[in-house]
């Protein structure tokens, strides 16, 4: 790790033009001589911890980076044997174990029947064998674990465990274990990091816009962006020739967004540095050739990582329908209310009798009745009129803290960054609403609730969701809220980089970044129009 600068200037050398960037980088597996580029934008689109020793970064940019956290996740793409004799557990396309997850070790927290998915929860059960995508999560910690100790960890947990509803014979097909959801505690959020950043954004020709930005997900990043192109000192630092060179740093979901955003302002010459062989970041889309159910031979097609979308998403997804030819939103519950199962064990009190597995609309209603004191036996429909008065109540503190600006408030909401989201729902009476959150918020990877700070809870659950949540979940017809693409996530990208005709380099190894700034732009506010 470089020594931390002490300036916050970059002097230019006498060989590199004022307001550019000059970088240094060699191709794996090619000479290993150096290629020299000098560009006039730089976006680094990837951790930027991933450039302590290779990037002159200030000691205000250091500061932030310094405090991210991130998890690690792991998912395993199993081809399984199915048991016909457990209908009851294999008719749900998810399951999740909230209570495994609490536990942040790695653990065997939630599947996905991506069989059920593609094909609905009848016909997978009457196959021989499912493909099944197995989540797992590790919490912050010093030495994350590689690859075989989470195999390690699946394969023990497998043969053991009471809820997993096949049999113990399964292939693993392909494995994924990444560094997730960079973020920071409550404290450094009450110091405004997310927000001096972007007061930093375009400081020394440089704009960050990764995924730890806002929030990891595909929607926080394309919006980020156009906030962020809102920003002064960022819109100050775009080029002024449309031809001038710009380089983007990984081809991850963020670097192929912002590429979107460059070539719809006109920029021609954009090149995105790749560190390994392929595009898409953690979007993990693999279509498999079987297994069938009976008298088909459609391809599964199956996410180890980048999965769903919420209805908070479609306004991303119009704005990018030119590369969704062919590629519809589908509702891979095939409209069956119970495709969500709920691992029941730990949750409930002991005068409470449940089943083992739940369907998710049972577990919120019960899990609301816990926690508000209620017996098991208590009038559901009176319940749900407290579950739906609270989601609105939800929605209106949401306006009032986290204000109209997406994807995150203009300043940071001071009066929230003390708690977790569980305490912020729980200050605010708002316990029935924890068996629902706690799905839609922790199922993805981003934390429990009861540990992550309230901020990334509102910034994931806005408005919008809850909306359809009161009209959709607890209607009779009970429509699921997430959906899911036909081809997957992957093929989003694939059409993205064919018809913005990308330049992206692959194995392309940065040795230095070197940044020339002519002045430094003012950074007292985030100057936004």
């Amino acid at each position: 790790m470089e020594q931390q600068r002490n300036s916050n200037d970059v002097t230019p050398s006498s060989s590199s033009p004022l307001n550019s960037v000059s970088l240094e980088y060699t191709i794996k597996d090619k000479s290993g001589s150096i290629i020299k580029k000098d560009c006039e934008l730089l976006v680094i689109a990837c951790d930027p911890r991933n450039l302590y020793t290779i990037c002159d970064y200030t000691s205000k940019e250091r500061a932030i980076f310094d405090r991210l956290i991130n998890f690690t996740f792991h998912t395993s793409l199993l081809k399984v044997e199915v048991k016909s004799s457990s209908p009851q557990t294999n008719k749900h396309a998810v399951m999740f174990a909230p209570k495994l997850l609490e536990q942040m070790n790695g653990s065997v927290y939630c599947i996905r029947n991506e069989s059920a998915k593609q094909f609905g929860p009848e016909r997978a059960n009457g196959m021989t064998h499912n493909l099944v995508t197995v989540y797992q999560l590790l919490g912050e910690t010093e030495t994350p674990l590689p690859a075989s100790e989470f195999e390690k960890i699946l394969e023990q947990q497998l043969k053991d465990s009471d809820w997993w509803p096949f049999s113990s014979n399964y292939e693993v097909l392909e494995t994924v274990t990444t560094p997730y959801f960079d973020h920071f505690s409550n404290e450094d959020l009450k110091k405004g990091l997310p927000w001096d950043l972007l007061s930093l954004q375009g400081q020394n020709n440089t704009l960050y816009v990764h995924g730890f930005t806002c929030f990891e997900s595909v929607l926080h990043c394309w919006d980020y962006a156009k906030l962020m192109l809102e920003v002064d000192s960022a819109e100050k630092a775009l080029p002024k020739n449309l031809n001038a060179p710009i380089v983007i740093l990984g081809a991850g979901v963020s670097g192929l967004l912002f590429a979107v955003r460059l070539k719809r302002l006109g920029y021609t010459n954009i090149e995105i540095l790749e560190s390994t062989d392929r595009y898409c970041g953690k979007t993990h889309t693999i279509t498999v050739d079987g297994p069938y159910p009976s008298g088909s031979n459609e391809k599964t097609v199956c996410e180890l990582g980048t999965c769903y979308l919420s209805p908070a998403y479609f306004h991303m997804i119009e704005d990018l329908k030119e590369f969704l030819v062919d590629n519809d939103q589908i509702d891979f519950a095939k409209n069956d209310p119970n495709f969500r199962g709920i691992v029941t064990k730990g949750e409930f009190p002991p005068s409470f009798h449940v089943a083992p597995i739940i369907n998710y609309p049972d577990y919120i209603l019960l899990k609301a009745k816990a926690l508000l004191g209620q017996p098991q036996d208590f009038d559901p429909n009176l319940v749900k009129g407290q579950i739906a008065y609270d989601l609105v109540k939800y929605s209106i503190l949401h306006w009032e803290i986290m204000g109209s600006q997406n994807p995150m408030p203009p300043k940071p909401p001071t009066a929230l960054l003390q708690k977790t989201f569980y305490e912020f729902l729980e200050d605010n009476r708002l316990l029935s609403l924890v068996g629902m959150m706690d799905y839609i918020y922790a199922v993805q990877g981003y934390g429990v609730i009861k540990s992550i700070p309230a901020y990334y809870g509102l910034i994931w659950i806005t408005p919008i969701v809850i909306q359809t949540i009161l009209f959709d979940s607890l209607s009779e017809e009970n429509r699921p809220v997430v959906s899911a693409l036909k081809k997957g996530w992957g093929d989003l990208w694939d059409q993205i980089v064919k018809k913005e005709e990308l330049c992206i380099t692959y194995l392309a190894e940065t040795r230095s970044i070197k940044r020339h700034a002519e002045r430094q732009i003012e950074t007292q506010n985030t100057g936004q129009k």
